[in-house]
């Protein structure tokens, strides 16, 4: 019965509806406080994707080498890559930034084709790609919503638990004439409705919490970090030097002959039935070896009969 009244409580009410108030503000700073670290990471890889454009052949090869090590990305397709990933034995750890590794997802796919080949191979322009990956990876509020709702909510039938618990103990405890039970019934059916109206205001302030959250999300993922970055890929390979660095070469029609004639004379070779020539091979080796105490192996042309005499 005390923990009851605890709950039927005014100040409950205001306990409850203050932790619900608290939660929402707590998670908005932190979301926004990881704004701000995404918002520098992807400065930082806009500062690196920018300095290709003014740089040599070779400077072009090592932002796209530093691109990867900072996303992560192991771009395991371009030669100076593998060589900076092989020749230093690093040990590669995913980073936290959700930006980086958005960026780290797009490199991947942009590093194995040729710049001519993306809108073919129905690669979308980097921002659109990178959006895509940030929103799946940064989970932000993700949930926190609902996850407030079903918290007022719980508030909200604690105390109406508690206020019938109260009057279904009390309502037909009074004594005396029938005048007199009336009235006591009256003042606990409005003692209930009172508190029961009291404790809807917990689900009410869970609702408003929600909706800040929500329009809270909806102006964060708009992302303008990540449109800047996604701009700066598409920049960056407009460019046909950066493209020519970053992206692998485009065949051409001698290099796909060569590929198709190498793969027809691998798929031959493996159709082959080798069995016999190898059988023959043992054979005469096994006779070599045997003879070669008694014969005499000589290079150079052979000997004339006269010369022998």
């Amino acid at each position: 019965m005390d923990l009851a009244r605890v709950f039927a409580s005014s100040w409950f009410l205001f306990f409850y509806s203050g932790l619900l108030v608290f939660l929402t503000a707590a998670a908005l700073v932190r979301n926004h406080l990881s704004l701000i670290a995404e918002a520098k990471a992807a400065r930082e890889l806009v500062g690196i994707v920018g300095a290709a454009h003014g740089r040599d052949a070779s400077g072009k090869v090592e932002q796209l080498v530093r691109l990867n090590d900072t996303t992560g990305a192991r771009i395991l397709t371009h030669a100076a890559c593998r060589a900076d990933d092989l020749g230093e034995r690093k040990v590669w750890r995913n980073p936290t930034s959700a930006t980086a590794r958005a960026a780290a997802s797009y490199l991947g796919a942009m590093a194995a084709l040729p710049a001519e080949r993306h809108s073919l191979e129905g690669l979308r322009p980097a921002r659109t790609m990178i959006e895509d990956q940030y929103r799946r990876l940064h989970t932000g509020l993700r949930g926190f919503g609902d996850f407030i709702i079903r918290l007022a909510l719980l508030g909200t039938f604690m105390g109406l638990i508690a206020a019938l618990t109260i009057a279904s103990t009390n309502i037909g405890a009074a004594d005396g004439s029938a005048a007199d039970q009336s009235a006591h019934m009256r003042v606990f059916i409005q003692l209930l409705l009172a508190t029961a109206a009291n404790k809807f205001w917990i689900s009410a302030v869970g609702v408003g919490c929600a909706l800040v959250v929500q329009i809270y999300r909806a102006n964060a993922e708009k992302a303008p970090h990540i449109v800047q970055l996604g701009d700066a890929f598409d920049h960056a390979l407009t460019d046909p030097q950066i493209a020519a660095a970053w992206c692998p070469p485009m065949e051409t029609d001698e290099d796909l002959d060569a590929r198709v004639v190498k793969a027809a004379v691998r798929d031959r070779i493996s159709k082959l039935d080798l069995e016999p020539l190898n059988a023959a091979l043992a054979e005469t080796a096994a006779a070599i070896k045997a003879n070669a105490g008694r014969s005499v192996i000589t290079l150079g042309p052979a000997l004339s009969p006269g010369r022998g005499e």
